[in-house]
């Protein structure tokens, strides 16, 4: 299950993660506004994959999709907190708004498959 939940990080992460860096990194759009959009993205492909591929459970059963959705939101929460003080920590050069991109994205990662494992996709 860790590999499959890695697979599907992996592409999702790539896709949400290529949104954020090309609006932050590439256009300037304001770090958070980047986040938030491609955290967007990225949530609507994971829903799919998470409940699909990951933990086999579907995205049909009760309460799964409004349980992803309180997931997804406490694990941006999160992330918007973490964006800010590597934000802040770090340099205000591309590298340095890369890096607090990064780092807010492992925070909702491992966030995310706790939740998802134990609440969102748990075996009826």
């Amino acid at each position: 299950m860790l590999a499959r939940f890695g697979g599907a990080g992996v592409v999702t992460t790539l896709v949400g993660g290529a949104v954020i860096l090309a609006l932050d990194v590439g256009l300037g759009v304001d770090r958070r506004l980047a986040n938030a959009l491609g955290y967007l993205v990225g949530a609507g492909l994971g829903f799919f994959l998470q409940g699909r591929f990951v933990f086999k459970g579907g995205t049909r059963a009760s309460g799964v999709g409004w349980r992803y959705l309180a997931a997804m939101l406490g694990a941006f929460a999160l992330n918007q907190l973490v964006l800010s003080l590597a934000g802040s920590a770090l340099p205000a050069t591309r590298l340095g708004h890369a890096a607090a991109q990064l780092i807010a994205m492992a925070s909702y990662t491992a966030t995310q498959f706790v939740l998802f494992r134990l609440w969102v996709f748990r075996a009826a």
